[in-house]
């Protein structure tokens, strides 16, 4: 395997160069950053090395205003030269990058309306589709040879109605479940061979074969060294809505045959062989009698032989593979078959690990101001995006052999030097009963009143994630805190990256221990002279919107809320949105627990809010119906407090069209100006006409 093929001067000299436009360092004259520039703000994606270790690629993120769209390109960087090339140049935004093993690109990107897989062979020829799959692909995963492709797409469909022999009582207008979703929409696992290169026309070499069918909910796919055999993670029962549990087959790739290789009561998933292809490792839960959400993640090394199972990060409290509550991407494995590379999550940290496959001893191989999002390893080349929460990150290459590393591309980090943003405090509150609250405060420029600055307080979604030193334009906090306000993003017990028993802090008590921790740090922040009592306000987005619902519910304390894709009625949420962060949370309220459940929503408390609340959601939200918002503001009107409903037209649960994200974030700081600093100009709610007068019953 390939050495590291960087001179570190040479690619010193190219980071200075990489993407540089013409700003200056910033100065006090420095213009703020305005939600519209916050928006446009280029980010990196998903660095690659190629098989030879020589080039690297990437994806370049540009959100448009003007055109409403947001594009990616693909970049080619020759890292012996350091010479950068565009790869792709029109609008069709290519995604999912992959060598194939002779070192030419693919990814997928559409054609004829569906995402299909495409060929760039880094010739100078033009990339050309290679799938013809009928409803497009999902993900897919070049065989060792590079012959074949393992990929997810719809199953076949069954043979059609002969049409023509029905007449119009015959035919159906109605749906038929026998699932809470219609499995056949699941994506499968297909085994194709893609057309010959540079036969655009032509058809596939032999016919695609369909390996798995539904109800199976297929995931991801990792090839044996020997191409002879899959390691799929897949849902093999229910709904993806109702049971998030993953589990781990070998499938064999000439006959189909699946067997289950992972528990059936516990969570397994993103699997990977070892070089040798005698071991496969996989991320498991710790704990069996807790569900997905409240476990932590332990690496799981299975001898295919024998069938003994090794588990090798029992004493770990970080959570493995990134800060979510299930695993994105597998393990890697070391070319020696020694060790495993894997990110891992610590409190507000997000590094990369070597993890020995024997001991189980874990080394931390990179100590990042930010995080590092993602990662590649070819031989001993690694390569990563790092971002902090004041700047969108870098590109590195780095030697694991002696360390040695330098920026390969900086064009986010050069894109925000003229607004001069200075990177968060971050800060370790008092939680309740001896408990504590990290997390970041962003501050403004100007001086701070006496009584401390209007301060914003935000939750994070999941519960089970947390705020870490990222990147983001899903959350305004720079240009909040260009507006005047202190923002303090906040990880309460519920959240991931600090251990089992926190993770567990909220179990059967969403919105109650959690929201006394976020009360106990809004204390803190007062008394420490930094927030404002008189000129308080909450949001959240997801699961920080269920927060925020539970806040107005219980306090008056706040001058504002802004409520986003929040569930308000644990109950009706059940039946309504996906069940499964209620299943975890709770374990069967629907068995004798349904007063527990509705006692601690905030729709039991729909009478005491008193809050001026801004509620948005997207109209296809699954994970959160749109309901619930609507179910919450009915009630805010109901009772004539101030408050107004967003609903946005085929958004799911994150906001993403430009259009959307800049009106739902400039609505956002309207609300906050209006109501925390008493701009007229800011547009507020109109007069609300309650029913009856409220009652005087206080929270």
């Amino acid at each position: 395997m390939p050495r590291v093929r960087v001179s570190i001067l040479l690619l010193s000299t190219f980071a200075m160069c990489a993407f540089v436009g013409t700003g200056v360092f910033a100065t006090e004259d420095s213009p703020s950053l305005s939600i519209e520039a916050f928006l446009e703000i280029p980010t990196l994606l998903d660095p690659l090395l190629s098989p030879d270790g020589s080039q690297a690629v990437f994806l370049r993120r540009q959100r448009s205003l003007e055109k409403d769209e947001t594009t990616r390109q693909a970049w080619l960087a020759h890292l012996e030269s350091g010479r950068l090339q565009r790869l792709s140049y029109s609008a069709d935004s290519p995604h999912d990058l992959a060598f194939r093993p002779d070192g030419s690109l693919s990814f997928l990107a559409p054609f004829e309306d569906v995402d299909q897989v495409f060929l760039n062979p880094l010739d100078g020829t033009e990339p050309h589709p290679i799938t013809e799959i009928e409803g497009g692909v999902s993900a897919y995963w070049w065989s060792p040879d590079g012959s074949r492709l393992a990929l997810l797409a719809k199953g076949a469909e069954e043979e059609p109605v002969d049409e023509a022999a029905e007449t119009n009582e015959d035919r159906e207008d109605w749906e038929v479940f026998d699932r809470l979703e219609h499995p056949e929409e699941y994506p499968q696992l297909w085994i194709v061979t893609p057309r010959a290169d540079g036969d655009s026309d032509g058809n596939p070499q032999e016919a695609p074969r369909q390996l798995t069918e539904a109800p199976i909910h297929a995931y991801h796919a990792a090839w044996s060294p020997d191409g002879t055999s899959i390691a799929l993670t897949y849902n093999r029962r229910f709904s993806s809505l109702v049971d998030e549990d993953q589990s781990v087959a070998l499938i064999d790739v000439k006959s189909g045959r699946l067997e289950q290789i992972s528990p059936d009561d516990s969570h397994a998933s993103m699997a990977a062989f070892s070089p040798d292809g005698k071991r496969l490792a996989y991320y498991q839960d710790r704990e069996r009698e807790l569900r997905t959400y409240l476990n932590l993640k332990d690496l799981v090394i299975l001898n295919l032989d024998s069938r003994q199972r090794r588990v090798l990060t029992r004493e770990t409290e970080m959570c493995l593979a990134g800060s979510s509550s299930t695993p994105r991407t597998p393990p890697r494995w070391s070319v020696d078959g020694k060790s495993l590379f894997l990110r891992a999550a610590k409190r507000t940290t997000l590094d990369l690990y070597r993890l020995d496959a024997d001991s189980g001893r874990m080394a931390r191989v990179t100590t990042l101001p930010g995080e590092m999002s993602s990662f590649d390893i070819v031989g001993n080349t690694l390569i990563y995006h790092e971002h902090e929460l004041h700047r969108p990150g870098s590109i590195w290459v780095r030697s694991l052999e002696d360390g040695a590393e330098a920026r390969l591309v900086a064009s986010t980090d050069d894109a925000v030097k003229d607004f001069a943003l200075q990177a968060p405090r971050k800060l370790l509150l008092a939680g309740h009963e001896g408990g504590f609250v990290e997390g970041f405060l962003f501050l403004p420029k100007g001086p701070k009143d006496k009584s401390g600055y209007p301060t914003i307080i935000e939750m994070h979604g999941g519960p089970y994630s947390r705020y870490g030193n990222y990147w983001t334009t899903r959350y305004p906090w720079q240009v909040l805190a260009n507006e005047g306000f202190a923002v303090f993003i906040a990880n309460p017990r519920g959240g991931t990256g600090y251990g089992q028993e926190f993770r567990q802090g909220n179990y059967r008590n969403f919105g109650t221990d959690d929201y006394l921790d976020l009360m106990a740090a809004t204390d803190d922040l007062i008394k420490r002279g930094i927030a404002d009592e008189k000129r308080l306000a909450f949001t959240g987005y997801s699961y920080g919107g269920l927060m925020t619902n539970v806040v107005i519910s219980r306090t008056t304390r706040f001058k504002a809320a802004v409520s986003i894709a929040g569930i308000y009625n644990y109950v009706s949420a059940m039946g309504q949105s996906n069940p499964q962060l209620i299943i975890d949370g709770y374990r069967q309220p629907w068995a004798g627990d349904l007063q527990r459940l509705w006692e601690h929503s905030p729709a039991s408390r729909a009478d005491r809010i008193r809050t001026p609340t801004l509620v948005m959601h997207g109209t296809d939200d699954k994970p959160v119906d749109p309901r619930q918002s609507i179910e919450l503001f009915s009630y805010l009107q109901l009772n004539g407090v101030p408050s107004r409903l967003v609903l946005y037209p085929g958004e799911g649960h994150g906001i993403n069209r430009p259009s959307h994200m800049l009106d739902y974030e400039s609505r956002e700081l309207a609300w906050f100006r209006h109501y925390l600093l008493g701009d007229e100009t800011a547009q507020g709610a109109e007069e609300p006409l309650p029913v009856e007068p409220q009652s005087n019953v206080e929270p």
